[in-house]
């Protein structure tokens, strides 16, 4: 696939588990995975094999084509050189879902700092006097 394409499937993926309610970690639970491989997928840093999206497919409830369903020429689930049509409107609520779904994973990834960075002055001080 190309890097567009991959963006796509990306898209896809964070949609269907904001849709489901799951966070990376829950994602990579459900799929037996490691949270960091499921962040590396989302950065495009690397991309699922296609028996690992139907793993995904299972865990967010959607079918296989759902991932490639703006992809041309695949070999997805439905045929090869599928493709699907995804009306206008449908769009443009996958793009403000999109948005959103990244909006929450960076709101999600600074929590997480600051969940450590409590979770270390606590260590630091664990009786509460800081003197």
């Amino acid at each position: 696939m190309t890097r567009k394409n991959d963006d796509e499937v990306i898209k896809k993926i964070k949609i269907a588990m904001a849709e489901m309610g799951l966070n990376q970690s829950m994602l990579a639970k459900k799929l037996g995975v490691k949270p960091n491989t499921i962040s590396q997928w989302l950065s495009g840093t690397n991309s699922p094999k296609i028996d690992t999206l139907k793993k995904i497919a299972k865990a967010t409830g959607k079918p296989v084509n759902y991932f490639f369903a703006e992809v041309k020429g695949n070999n997805n689930a439905v045929g090869h050189g599928a493709k699907v049509g995804v009306p206008a409107d449908v769009q443009k609520d996958i793009k403000l879902l999109s948005a959103q779904v990244e909006l929450l994973t960076v709101k999600m990834q600074l929590m997480e700092k600051e969940i450590k960075a409590l979770k270390k002055s606590q260590c630091i001080y664990p009786t509460g006097d800081e003197g």
